[in-house]
């Protein structure tokens, strides 16, 4: 792999991701929204302010995670119907280098826009008199990182087999169905006969628990919890990485075996 190649071609996507308008419709958006929160004072109620917070932070990352998959399931089609991609491959720069870099770009534009979200909602906390406790807040970003790269290798390999829209409709169906698929299998399970029960093992396994990246409760309600441990955080990042690089992995066979 060509990692002079790699950094050529992410920076191209994060400068025209970074272009694009829409993702700094979301910043605003989400700026109004925060700047509501910063406003609700129902008698001194501290915990309805963190709720508000709460679901803030939850209302960016689905925004980013949305934004991701869409930019990445967006990468390689592009190419294609523009046919830029052949003149790129057709000198030394291997399949895995271009793919690398795509990722890698979708990455940088990924951390640029929750950057600016973390951006608003840090300096709408601190206006709101709320404190960050910036341990467990940078645990949260991190592992959100972490969710973007599984979501982000995931839209790479469903633009490679199904259209552009049924790509970006599925990484999103999948993304809803993945970040409540937990408490859903924790409701079923009791109710569940022998190969019900099977099933939902098997789609535990198969597809990654995001609610594991989401550490937006904890992180606004602080004085009621611990950072996490080295420990538990190395096995999230083994758990997150080993989804990313099978779909990296299941991407990178389709695009190389794609005739040109």
């Amino acid at each position: 792999m060509n990692l002079r190649v790699v950094g050529l071609i992410a920076r191209t996507v994060l400068v025209e991701s970074v272009r694009r308008r829409e993702l700094y419709i979301l910043v605003l958006a989400a700026a109004c929204m925060i700047g509501l929160v910063v406003r609700i004072d129902f008698f001194g109620l501290e915990g309805l302010n963190k709720f508000y917070r709460d679901i803030s932070l939850q209302v960016m990352s689905a925004a980013t995670a949305i934004a991701v998959i869409v930019l990445s399931a967006r990468q390689l089609p592009r190419e294609f119907e523009s046919r830029t991609i052949y003149p790129l491959l057709a000198k030394p720069i291997s399949r895995l280098s271009f793919l690398a870099g795509k990722l890698v770009g979708v990455m940088l534009a990924a951390a640029f826009c929750f950057a600016m979200f973390m951006g608003v909602y840090v300096t709408g906390t601190l206006l709101s008199g709320g404190e960050v406790p910036w341990v467990l807040f940078g645990q949260y970003i991190y592992l959100q990182m972490l969710m973007m790269l599984i979501l982000a290798t995931l839209g790479f390999w469903l633009s490679m087999v199904l259209n552009l829209d049924a790509a970006i409709t599925v990484g999103v169906l999948f993304y809803a169905t993945a970040s409540v698929l937990t408490n859903i299998t924790m409701t079923l399970y009791a109710f569940m006969d022998t190969a019900g029960r099977a099933i939902l093992t098997l789609l535990v396994y198969a597809i990654p628990q995001l609610t594991l990246f989401n550490l937006s409760g904890k992180a606004t309600h602080a004085e009621a919890w611990d950072p996490l441990n080295a420990g538990v955080m190395a096995q999230l990042t083994l758990y997150g990485l080993v989804f990313a690089g099978l779909y990296f992995g299941f991407a990178a066979l389709v695009f190389r075996r794609r005739a040109l």
